[in-house]
């Protein structure tokens, strides 16, 4: 199974923020624009001051979509991932559609991990959304590597779930990773997530954790050279990347190496909860 119960991390319970964000931001953003223009200079047209006041607050919108995830990524909050996933399927008509979309697949795809494991046909219809959401964000933009990468994770995620389906979705999962790495060849996340199918998938089926674990240390090496210029672009990964390092070491039982990226994760990532409240623990449960 490509993501089994280690992914799974616990259910901290976190505060949503207000459902009105959307409204707020729109309104702020239309006083600052009313200010701004005072009465000595032209007004733009009705139209595109319309449209540029819309975009920036998809912008805003996308921004706080952006930090949630990440949040509740950390603490493990499955309201909080609800509430991301719906205000980025609030921005999904915008100039930032294919954007959107992808918040809307992480979301799910970040709920789909902490769900419980025997609630499957839940956890089918999260998966299932994702990947609808992902092949949109494909659609409008085709090199856009985090998507396609995610989408092909998505693929994995249910093939996991529904093996006699492993003849259609294997291939459609494998392509979407071509399209990732063709489009992203230094993308970080799409090592991590290319690392993860090595790591889960049989090693009869081609599967291999040592050539998981060379993909994970590539994802941690990419991921040190900087975040993307625009900073609603995904940037998540650095602290993940040496999650999976440690997880790999674990497996193999190298227990140095293993607590090592643990506490570099955490370096990294302070609240990085699933490394401080599951992998170290099981690391020195293991390593007695």
């Amino acid at each position: 199974m490509l993501f089994p119960l280690i992914l799974q991390r616990p259910m901290l319970s976190t505060p949503t923020l207000p459902r009105k964000t959307f409204a707020f931001l729109l309104g702020g953003v239309l006083l600052v624009g009313l200010v701004a223009c005072g009465s000595s200079t032209p007004m733009a047209p009705a139209s595109s001051a319309s449209s540029a006041l819309e975009s920036a607050a998809a912008d805003s919108l996308l921004r706080q979509v952006k930090t949630q995830i990440r949040e509740a990524t950390d603490k493990g909050s499955l309201d909080s991932l609800k509430q991301a996933r719906a205000w980025a399927k609030q921005a999904t008509g915008g100039d930032r559609a294919a954007l959107a979309h992808y918040y809307v697949a992480l979301a799910d795809y970040r709920m789909s991990n902490r769900l419980p494991e025997e609630d499957e046909a839940r956890r089918e219809r999260v998966i299932e959304d994702a990947i609808g959401h992902l092949k949109r964000a494909t659609e409008i933009n085709g090199t856009m590597a985090d998507a396609w990468a995610l989408l092909s994770g998505c693929y994995g995620q249910m093939m996991g779930m529904n093996p006699m389906q492993g003849m259609s979705l294997g291939p459609k999962a494998n392509e979407a990773m071509k399209r990732a790495k063709e489009h992203g060849p230094n993308n970080p996340r799409v090592w991590i997530i290319d690392g993860t199918s090595d790591f889960y998938t049989p090693g009869m089926f081609g599967g291999d954790k040592e050539k998981a674990l060379t993909k994970f240390e590539k994802a941690a090496r990419l991921a040190e050279q900087g975040s993307p210029d625009d900073p609603l672009m995904p940037s998540w990964g650095h602290a993940e990347a040496h999650a999976w390092v440690g997880v790999a070491h674990m497996e193999a039982e190298r227990y140095d190496p293993a607590r090592t990226a643990f506490e570099t994760a955490l370096d990294l990532n302070p609240d990085y909860g699933w490394v401080r409240s599951v992998l170290l623990p099981r690391l020195e449960q293991q390593a007695g």
